[in-house]
């Protein structure tokens, strides 16, 4: 049987990235607080700009100084270091939507809930679990750096900081293939097309009488 064909897809792809991080430790932050569903309360706002809505602003519209993503220098966050549970509830497709508008290319967290980490794969963000003391390091290290960037590197599975040890992680190496290589669930099952083939072709040899039924 031959190999399947690895070649590039057309969804969007994921290798390295260089961005500064965001510290957002708040546990089970769920999708009516990353992406509320409904119109906003305060007109004019963009798909990035609503994001974590609740948390951001206050009730008379104006920026809450103490969320983290209305503070120099997260205000231009790439990677976002969260709590444990991020991503659950009713619109996880919404929450991921918004953090790529807002420019999220990175959520490491303890866990998440599962489609909000589908949907996550399916537009090209890395959502990468890490135990919860190393992600209190980064988020140290982020406090104590603020604006310099931070690398988080897919193809060799290393997060590196200046000054720290390179962080190893590993991903589900499906998970990983379809990143680095832009895959959608289509282009994925595409790969196989050689492989079903040549199974049918086996098969049809092994049992003709199957293929040759007349109906």
């Amino acid at each position: 049987m031959r190999l399947p064909t690895v070649s590039g897809g057309s969804g969007p792809r994921f290798a390295r990235h260089v961005g500064i991080a965001a510290p957002f430790l708040l546990c089970n932050v769920d999708s009516d607080i990353i992406a509320p569903i409904g119109s906003s309360s305060i007109s004019g706002l963009s798909a990035g700009e609503r994001v974590f809505e609740p948390l951001r602003y206050l009730s008379d519209g104006s920026e809450n100084s103490d969320f983290v993503l209305n503070q120099e220098p997260y205000r231009n966050a790439s990677i976002l270091l969260a709590g444990e549970n991020f991503g659950t509830g009713s619109a996880p497709e919404s929450a991921v939507t918004r953090l790529v508008a807002f420019g999220i290319r990175v959520v490491i967290a303890p866990s998440f809930g599962s489609v909000f980490h589908s949907d996550c794969v399916a537009s090209g963000m890395l959502a990468m679990s890490l135990g919860e003391e190393v992600i209190v390091g980064l988020a140290d290290w982020a406090g104590a750096n603020p604006g310099v960037g931070m690398l988080v590197d897919l193809e060799q599975q290393t997060i590196e900081c200046s000054g720290m040890e390179p962080i190893s992680f590993s991903i589900d190496p499906r998970i990983r293939n379809k990143l680095l290589l832009g895959l959608n669930d289509l282009d994925e099952m595409l790969q196989h097309t050689e492989n079903v083939r040549a199974l049918r072709d086996e098969d049809r040899k092994r049992r003709p009488w199957i293929y040759d039924r007349r109906t």
